[in-house]
């Protein structure tokens, strides 16, 4: 009961619901303080804006014919006091609202306006050094307050005016008090939908996340067949989408990772069970007889080597894909570094019936690590061996093509499938193949050659046909001749598929 109510406060969907809460609070106080706190300063300056533009707005039709007749028009549509009054203090006032102790309340009417009534306008003109004024002006004695504009202006005879223009502002306490009644209950009301609301977006958002985190959980205690699914939103998609790769990609590592131990036990059972079986026959029977003897620890020996060169291609295969080789570069001589591999084969051409055609050009120099691209070399080598046709042939070509050097070596066996093309390089690959001892070599030497060159930054591929044998070829740049010859490489042949 403890664990259905306790509250992840780090959660995503807290998380949610705790800042979409702040933002509704924030929202709500911005409210209350633009209506309550700041209403009346605010309304104070609308209405001094206000008057200000009705000030400019009249001043600038000063002199038309009918002036007094604007003054009248804009005191009672916009409930002002106008008073323009000349040099000598004759005045016309224009009132529109109602009378007040002057009793001035006769539309246009002419005479003396009280000077105690204007000399405070006046005077904030004088201060101003200005030609125009406007302010807020509160009579404490009576509690009112009104907003003024008094400007001086000059007909085209010359003859200056006083142009004094005001309009009260009412209180708002009254509308204040309302508003504030009204603002509890939708506070209350807004306070109660945020919560609603919050609680309701922060469980649809978080919601595919912790689908997803489900998901994931199980993955990780090896349920490898969970797959990832959402709709809900494009970038949860994208999640999900990559999840369920990464996903299959795992699947496929894990059935590669058994397949590669079943064959490597495979491989390792073999010389183990000949060591074991030639051992018994020393210790049984051919201890006493010298011939035997030796031939006996020949075979012995012969399956040790084997173990050892399978021990030492699993090493550097990992040491490649860990990137912990030794990759020393420098230039060197690929032609003679061919030939001496080429001539490791020579026993087995000798005793097995392999024939090599080789055509090798001389002193093609490219830049790299001269045992790693050695072991490319026997790895290609060895690898058309193994999977050549009935005629044990093997063609070995490495020639100059435009400023690059290129190595080939085609065998006459089956071919290879264009769809596993692709996967030849992977370290499993013969997983789903017949699985049989390879004539030399471990097996392993196409994930060597694949890691091997893509650290030299080489180019390699393979072209095949079921049926018809397979060419595996690379091409590294020449370095003799990489400073005078510019573009790419346009000689090789239209079948070389770069992987």
């Amino acid at each position: 009961m403890d664990t259905a109510l306790k509250i992840d406060y780090k959660g995503l969907k807290f998380q949610n619901w705790f800042y979409l809460m702040v933002f509704s609070v924030v929202i709500l106080a911005v409210l209350w303080a633009l209506q309550f706190l700041f209403l009346g300063s605010f309304y104070e300056s609308m209405k001094l804006s206000e008057i200000k533009s009705i000030g400019n707005r009249i001043t600038e039709r000063f002199g038309e014919p009918a002036f007094h007749a604007v003054l009248d028009e804009y005191a009672f549509s916009n409930n002002l006091r106008i008073i323009l009054m000349d040099e000598l203090g004759w005045t016309w006032t224009f009132d529109g609202f109602p009378s007040d102790s002057l009793g001035t309340s006769q539309r246009g009417s002419f005479g003396r306006f009280a000077l105690s009534y204007l000399s405070p306008a006046l005077s904030r003109l004088q201060e101003s050094a200005l030609d125009t004024t406007h302010y807020i002006d509160e009579n404490a004695l009576l509690g009112t307050r009104q907003s003024v504009y008094i400007t001086k202006v000059s007909d085209n005879s010359g003859s200056s005016y006083f142009l004094y223009i005001s309009s009260p502002i009412p209180s708002i306490d009254s509308t204040t008090s309302v508003l504030r009644t009204q603002f509890y209950i939708i506070t209350a009301i807004l306070l109660v939908l945020a919560l609603v609301m919050a609680q309701w977006i922060s469980r649809k958002m978080s919601k595919p996340i912790i689908r997803l985190t489900k998901s994931a959980e199980r993955l990780v205690r090896g349920d490898l067949e969970e797959a990832f699914y959402d709709d809900s939103y494009t970038e949860i998609h994208q999640l999900a989408s990559a999840l369920n790769y990464a996903t299959g990609e795992l699947r496929n590592l894990d059935n590669y990772r058994r397949e590669f131990i079943a064959n490597v036990s495979h491989d390792l059972r073999t010389p183990l069970t000949i060591i074991k079986f030639y051992g018994e026959l020393i210790k049984d029977v051919s201890g006493s007889d010298p011939q035997k003897r030796t031939e006996h620890c020949e075979t012995i020996i012969k399956e040790t080597d084997w173990l050892t060169g399978m021990v030492g291609e699993i090493l550097e295969l990992s040491k490649l894909e860990s990137s912990n080789a030794d990759v020393s570069m420098a230039e060197l001589n690929l032609s003679q570094s061919l030939k001496e591999v080429l001539a490791s084969f020579s026993a087995l051409a000798e005793k097995s019936g392999y024939s090599f055609e080789t055509s090798i050009e001389d002193n093609l120099a490219v830049y790299g690590n001269e045992p790693m691209l050695r072991r490319v070399l026997y790895n290609l080598i060895s690898n058309a061996v193994n999977f050549t046709g009935d005629d044990m042939r093997v063609i070995v070509s490495l020639k100059h093509v435009n400023g690059y050097v290129c190595f080939d070596v085609t065998d006459t066996g089956e071919g290879i499938e264009q769809d596993k093309q692709g996967i030849i390089w992977d370290r499993y690959y013969k997983s789903k193949e017949t699985h049989k001892r390879a004539v030399i070599g471990t097996g392993l030497g196409l994930s060597i050659v694949k890691s091997a060159l893509t650290l030299h930054g080489a180019e390699f591929g393979v072209i095949s046909e079921s049926g018809k044998g397979s060419t595996f070829w690379f091409y590294m740049r020449n370095t003799i001749l990489s400073d005078n010859v510019q573009g790419q490489l346009t000689g090789l042949s239209s079948r070389h598929v770069i992987m």
